[in-house]
């Protein structure tokens, strides 16, 4: 009798062994430098994934579109800068970044300060327009995360996104 509850403890705790691995994707497995690119699977469908930048992906790579994802909620990414001398400049910026585990939504946000002015000055021309500070850069969602790469959904980031 021993014998039999001893071997039911043993399956019990080797069933949750094996079946109570939580498979989410972790904050930690997003860390580092990672590119957009568009690809396009054998039956015509296009899907959007983010590859670690040092892995070459066939497929459109968004060369502007790549981001560093750092400890404590801080990251890296270009942002486009228009200026009068020279209206189309990208530039490195450290914005935030947020990750929800159980909806898979990863949120992307520009520095509290950025552009400041412009965006001083289209508050003036529209009182009643929110402005969130600090806007968000880009909102998506994690779909599937396969051999280090991130299927992703691309989801809306308006300026009346909180």
């Amino acid at each position: 009798m021993k014998s039999f509850y001893f071997l039911l403890i043993f399956l019990l705790l080797a069933e949750n062994s094996i079946y109570g691995q939580d498979n989410t994707i972790s904050e930690f497995d997003l860390y580092g430098c990672w590119k957009m690119v568009l690809v396009t699977k054998e039956n015509g469908i296009k899907i959007w994934k983010y590859v670690p930048c040092d892995i070459s992906e066939t497929g459109n790579s968004m060369k502007q579109f790549g981001i560093v994802f750092k400890a404590y909620n801080k990251c890296e990414f270009s942002a486009l800068i228009q200026s009068a001398l020279c209206p189309i400049i990208y530039e490195s910026v450290e914005g935030t970044w947020t990750y929800d585990k159980k909806s898979g939504i990863v949120e992307v946000y520009y520095p509290k300060e950025f552009q400041k002015e412009f965006w001083d000055s289209v508050k003036e021309r529209n009182p009643d327009l929110e402005i969130p500070n600090p806007r968000m850069k880009t909102k998506f969602k994690i779909v599937g995360f396969e051999d280090g790469k991130m299927e992703i959904e691309k989801m809306n980031a308006n300026i009346r996104d909180n």
